[in-house]
């Protein structure tokens, strides 16, 4: 084998082990030019992108942000890279010792899914809550993720550079508070529901625990899990949420070398290494030109993880593919093992990550190995990736097991069992996550893909251009590569796992824009190879255009951060306070009479909430599901501050309503829930107005919330506060 910037290409040999000195560490001197280039660009872009706000310094105060509490979230990536180095030599056949080894990056994407699987098992024992404990094992792994780094050479960049434009976006963003990017994920709805709310909500419990009001804790959350862990390395959930944003920008960046390695894959064995290392970059670039990659890698979601997992086992997949290594394929059964349990544990890390990965990962990965890798090889390959998959998912399907008797619930209820959830609520559930039929499914091919929502301008979910340039380009590449490529067999692998992703998200899943990114690394890899091909032969012309071409590309994501929230992205830069309450809190203490009556008068509800109303209030939220912006600290006997419910799960008020009198008028169902609410110690209702009649129009909205009933409550308990027609705040 030979190391081409840390990323090992096995050859049809077998090949002798080398008998001189390793490979030396020091970087190649004409490499280190163009990475220090790269950095400046990076802060240039920031700075550019962050004048576009109240302070034109906001770029360097994104930068400092970033200096300050990237420490978090690198020393839990060079632990990764410890566990990935443990599971590799684990994984190594003995007695072989001509055995293929890993490379750096997909060591480093093992070790993410071997630690998302550590994680949740810290979580659930309690250990994971204790600062002390964590703080000392994530370091002693980082040292050995560190020692595994020995290996890195960077490259020397030339178009690569173009990456400088979406990382100083990608940056930037990860440096926002939660709650004001993106438009298309409505202020980061998720991360603020679940992503960052049930790790706050298990570091407050001091473990993993059940959280019946929010059916996302019943997910796999095995990257809610790694965000626990770095709340407790932190010591604070707020405080921790734009740490957590940036691990997945690492996270993201780790996706985007994978693909780069997925575009090398799909090379012939000819390609030198001049041209393997510009097909490396290209790739690299070309997922980060995505904008939805610089959208979900900059919030705290799990896509970003699911990408580095999926795009890696993918590339083993066509490194391995019988058209390009011949018999050399046929390795020992040893081999086979190690190939399907390191399979195994990248795609059950996938599924930890995101369930919807056994549908949009797994599938078109089957479907990829079957297509690539020979017949008599199937039985180790599969009986050891179907093993290493299902121990590495064994935390979440036993705790699941445990809660609920459902090892995968909310899914496969009408087989498995339902747990204590209602038929209609899981009639809602469903509805909410499964697609609408064929036509429905063929419709949003292309207002969600091809081209966007711009076929559906009446749609209620914003328009961006978050796909922009990759679906219609990225299948013109492949399609190139199809008919004219030096290696189709690779390329009508890709083709098949592409159709197969895209025909499984339209049929099978709600079909949303995003939700469909495990296909953006498979279109990418193939821009990588034409656009390498453009720009190694003449004419210059072409060479010029191609290269204008590619810069063009890499700014699209930040084009569409600068159009962001009316042209001023970046004022979430370093504001939290903006979302908590706190700067108005800081201003009411300072106004004098007309002003503090002026803030009142347009007083936000995270104002009121956290800062108005007494500490021993008891405040129950219907409709607003994104607490994670609200204090949850205790009010009296130790009861919590704020409950909340999501839109598939039943709070106390709804349980009222249910077990109340059916043939009951409203009101009469509304006062007894209200007595009921009150015995429990709650003094406050606070009623989203919008999200319920948001969930009422899209089919989610359960009957205990039902009009009627909102409108008695509004009628018989007095109304402390409106916040305008979208939410009001009753008092008890």
């Amino acid at each position: 084998m030979t190391i081409d910037d840390g990323i090992a290409i096995p050859y049809p040999s077998p090949v002798p082990k080398p008998t001189s000195k390793p490979v030396n560490l020091v970087p190649d001197a004409r490499s280190i030019p163009s990475i220090w280039l790269l950095i400046p660009l990076i802060v240039a872009t920031m700075l550019v992108l962050g004048a576009r706000s109240d302070d034109p310094l906001t770029g360097l105060m994104g930068l400092g942000i970033i200096f300050d509490q990237l420490w978090a979230p690198a020393l839990w990536l060079l632990a990764a890279g410890g566990v990935g180095s443990g599971l590799a030599w684990l994984l190594k056949p003995r007695g072989e010792e001509t055995a293929p080894e890993l490379g750096i990056l997909r060591t480093w994407a093992l070790g993410v899914a071997g630690l998302l699987a550590i994680d949740l098992v810290l979580g659930v024992s309690g250990a994971l809550a204790s600062t002390n404990v964590i703080r000392v094992l994530t370091g002693l792994l980082a040292v050995a993720g560190l020692w595994s780094c020995r290996r890195i050479r960077p490259a020397r960049l030339g178009i690569g550079l173009a990456a400088s434009l979406p990382i100083g976006t990608l940056l930037l963003a990860a440096a926002s508070a939660p709650g004001w990017l993106w438009g298309t994920e409505f202020g980061g709805f998720d991360a603020l529901s679940y992503h960052l709310q049930l790790p706050r909500e298990w570091w407050i419990a001091g473990a993993i625990i059940e959280t019946p009001h929010n059916a996302y804790g019943y997910l796999p959350n095995g990257v809610e899990a790694a965000f626990f862990h770095v709340m407790t390395m932190i010591g604070d959930p707020a405080e921790a949420a734009i740490p957590c944003q940036l691990l997945v920008a690492c996270v993201a960046l780790l996706a985007a070398g994978a693909t780069g390695d997925l575009a090398v894959a799909m090379l012939g064995r000819d390609e030198t290494s001049k041209g393997r290392n510009l097909v490396r970059q290209l790739g690299f670039v070309a997922l980060l030109a995505t904008p939805w990659m610089i959208v979900v890698g900059s919030l705290a979601y799990d896509e970003a993880v699911v990408l580095l997992l999926g795009t890696t086992a993918f590339a083993m997949i066509i490194e391995r593919h019988r058209g390009s290594l011949g018999d050399s394929a046929d390795s020992s059964t040893a081999s086979n093992l190690q190939f399907g349990a390191v399979l195994g544990i990248l795609l059950g890390g996938a599924v930890l990550a995101k369930a919807s990965s056994g549908l949009l990962v797994v599938v078109p990965a089957s479907i990829a190995a079957a297509l690539s890798i020979p017949r008599r090889c199937w039985f180790p390959i599969v009986l050891a990736t179907a093993v290493a998959g299902i121990l590495i998912c064994i935390p979440w399907l036993l705790r699941n097991g445990i809660w609920t008797g459902n090892p995968v619930f909310p899914f496969a209820s009408s087989i498995l069992g339902s747990g204590d959830w209602s038929a209609e609520q899981m009639a809602r559930f469903t509805t909410g996550h499964h697609g609408n039929g064929v036509l429905s499914g063929l419709q949003a091919i292309g207002s969600e893909f091809l081209f966007e929502d711009w076929l559906s301008p009446h749609g209620g979910d914003p328009r961006r251009l978050q796909w922009a340039w990759l679906p219609l380009i990225g299948l013109v590449a492949l399609a190139v590569l199809v008919i004219r490529g030096k290696d189709r067999g690779k390329a009508r692998v890709i083709l098949w796992s592409i159709l197969a992703t895209i025909m499984a998200w339209a049929l099978f899943s709600h079909a949303k824009a995003r939700f469909l990114l495990p296909v953006a690394p498979l279109l990418a890899a193939p821009v990588a190879i034409v656009a390498a091909r453009l720009l190694s032969e003449p004419p210059l012309i072409r060479r010029t255009v191609t290269a204008i071409l590619v810069w063009m590309a890499a700014a699209s994501p930040a084009i569409v951060y600068a159009l962001e929230r009316q042209g001023l992205p970046a004022i979430g830069v370093g504001s939290s306070a903006l979302f908590d309450g706190g700067f108005e809190a800081s201003a009411y203490e300072e106004a004098g009479v007309a002003g503090r009556t002026e803030l009142l008068r347009n007083a936000s509800p995270a104002f009121v909430l956290n800062h108005r109303l007494p500490n021993e209030a008891r405040i129950l939220l219907l409709g607003k599901s994104d607490p994670f912006r609200l204090d949850f600290g205790e009010a009296t006997n130790g009861l919590p501050r704020i409950s909340y419910q999501t839109v598939w799960t039943r709070g106390p008020f709804e349980e009222a309503i249910a077990s109340g009198d059916p043939d009951a008028t409203p009101e009469k169902r509304v006062a007894s829930a209200i007595d009921d609410l009150k015995a429990r110690g709650y003094t406050h209702l606070y009623i989203q107005l919008s999200m319920l009649d948001r969930w009422m129009r899209s089919g989610w909205l359960a009957e205990e919330l039902h009009p009627r009933y909102i409108d008695a409550i509004l009628q018989r308990q007095p109304i402390a506060r409106r916040f305008g027609d979208q939410a009001v705040l009753i008092e008890l």
